[in-house]
């Protein structure tokens, strides 16, 4: 038991030390007000990075109260022609969760899964530091949640550290 414990931190001591690893907290702006952070590897599979991204946001509206937290998978690419710029996609799945107060009556709350895309243009500016914009939709089915059609777009704004 204790041998492969060891062996298994030795290989991800091994893999992390050779590993490109960057973190990417980010502030979201829309119908939520929200934060979410990316964590992947740099140069892998021809990609200059994949990675996994998290987030959540919340939004507070007289009797409604909503919250929606996306898991996504996505990659990023240099684009070749000019090299100013890099772009991700990425694409997962949202959760919503919301409660309405009905005054004089019971608290009513929904709770809905459906699909969740991203696209982002990542500047680098010759710093260590990148600069990452970019615009993210959530689907819902419109009759299991509070919002209006169904979608919630977001824009975002982080940064990429390299770790």
């Amino acid at each position: 038991m204790i041998k492969k414990s060891l062996c298994a931190m030795a290989l991800l001591a091994s893999f992390s030390a050779t590993a490109n690893i960057h973190f990417s907290p980010d502030i979201k702006l829309g119908m939520q007000w929200g934060i979410g952070a990316q964590l992947g590897l740099q140069d892998v599979m021809g990609f200059e990075a994949v990675y996994g991204s998290f987030g959540l946001s919340d939004s507070h509206w007289f009797s409604d109260k909503e919250s929606i937290k996306h898991y996504r998978v996505g990659v990023q690419y240099e684009e070749k022609k000019y090299q100013a710029y890099s772009v991700q996609m990425e694409a997962g799945v949202a959760e919503y969760k919301g409660s309405r107060n009905y005054y004089g009556r019971d608290r009513e709350d929904l709770k809905a899964y459906g699909p969740s895309v991203a696209a982002a243009l990542v500047f680098d500016y010759n710093l260590p530091i990148k600069v990452r914009y970019g615009l993210e939709l959530n689907y819902f089915r419109h009759q299991e949640t509070y919002l209006p059609s169904g979608l919630s777009p977001q824009i975002n704004a982080g940064i990429i550290i390299p770790l």
